[in-house]
Parts: C-alpha cells; structure tokens; sequence
C-alpha cells in the first residue's frame, strides 16, 4: 500500500486508540489524529493534507456525523467514512447510513481484516454500491494446483465469482488452476483462470499483497449457497 494516504482519525478517547493508530502506520496510512468532529471539520477546510477517509467512533451521534460529513464533503466530495468501535443499536446504525457512512471496524477485528477495510476506502471503491459488492475477507488456507504442480496460498478476499490469493508465487495471467480450501466445514474445489497477478515489479493492484486475483469458473451448484452464506455473515460485520 502507498505511504501518501492520510486518514482522519477521531479519537474521542486516545487512550483507547493508539493500537489502531499503530497498524495504520504499518498499512502505510498516516493517521491525522483528532479530537472531535468539529476538529475534524476544520482540518479537512483548511486543506492542509490531502485526506482520503474519515475514521470516527461509532458511539458519535449519528445527525450529527451527518451535518459533520455534510460540510467536509464540500471541500472534499468523495470522502469515504468508516466507524470503529462497539456495534450501535439499530436507530444509531440507521442515522449512520443516511449520514453516508457505510463501512464498520467493529470491536474484535484482526489486522487483516482492518487492511482490507482500508483499502476498500483508499481504493476509489463506489461507497454507494459497497452492499452490492459481495467481496469478503478471509484468512483462509487454499491449495492451488496448475500445470500437474500444487503450491499454497491464502485466501485474502472472497467473492461469488473469483478470489484475490496472496501468495510469493503468483501464477502468469490467464493460467489455469484448480483452488482447494475448507470454509465453515464446507470443502471447495474450484478450478478458474488467473485474472491478474501482482508481483514485485509489476503491482498491478499496489493496495493489494502479493499475489493474484482469480476468476472462477461456474461454481457447482452443491457449493453456491455455502459460499453465499460465508459471504453473507463475513460482511455482516464489515458494513453499517
């Protein structure tokens, strides 16, 4: 991931952040550390860093997240929000959505499930159509077998129709491969095509690990419904 991205950190209490300042350091992503929305606000008017997300408490009063947004997407008119913390009540989450802000950080993530929020925000993904995504992440073990050889790897994202494996050995674009991995004691085997592959020297996804994206062939019909549910209940806890 770049180092050139500065995202806005509220802190209501700093003494319970410094860990996730921590990791958004080793993501590569400047945390601009504040106290309240109304600093918040001022920071993003006076232009003096180019800020590409917001990071705010999920206990903040969602109206007032909303006006807060309302003003700062003036000067900046996409301006993806994120909110950490404890999961709010139903209403809370409600006034979140409307004030536009789409992805959580709930209480209990791992850091990889943090870099794959972050790079959703930082990677001019289309806030609006973020439900219909349908791309989870996963930290899950897979075999991959192509060209009669079987090497491993790991499943970093996952969606119905392809997959990004992080792996020091990416297969070339357009390889054919065979994916083997278990989800919630449900096994997979998948074969599909090498979409592109991201390696040094030729990051095609920077915001990415090593690896490649994979797109499947049509899935067998017994595996359709395990892997939406998988999808489903991951992203349950990514999204507002």
């Amino acid at each position: 991931m770049a180092t050139s991205h500065f995202i806005l950190l509220i802190e209501t209490d700093p003494s319970q952040t410094g860990t996730l300042a921590t990791q958004l350091v080793r993501l590569g992503v400047e945390p601009i550390r504040v106290a309240d929305l109304n600093e918040a606000v001022e920071t993003v008017k006076s232009r003096q860093y180019a800020i590409s997300a917001i990071l705010l408490p999920s206990e903040l009063p969602g109206k007032l997240v909303g006006k807060a947004l309302k003003i700062m997407r003036r000067r900046e008119p996409v301006l993806p929000a994120m909110v950490y913390g404890k999961v709010p009540d139903r209403s809370q989450r409600k006034h979140l959505r409307q004030a536009g802000v789409l992805l959580a950080l709930w209480d209990g993530y791992d850091e990889g499930m943090l870099r794959f929020q972050i790079n959703r925000m930082i990677s001019g993904e289309n806030q609006n159509s973020v439900r219909g995504a349908r791309r989870a992440p996963t930290h899950t073990p897979v075999r991959i077998r192509v060209g009669g050889r079987e090497k491993v790897g790991v499943l970093y994202s996952l969606s119905e129709s392809g997959c990004f494996i992080e792996s020091p050995r990416a297969s070339m674009d357009g390889a054919r491969l065979t994916m083997i991995f278990v989800l919630d004691e449900h096994q997979f085997e998948i074969d599909g095509t090498v979409a592109f592959a991201n390696v040094p020297g030729n990051l095609k996804r920077p915001n990415l690990p090593l690896g490649m994206g994979v797109r499947f062939d049509e899935l067998p019909a017994p595996l359709r419904n395990p892997l939406a549910a998988f999808i489903q209940e991951r992203m349950a806890s990514l999204e507002v």
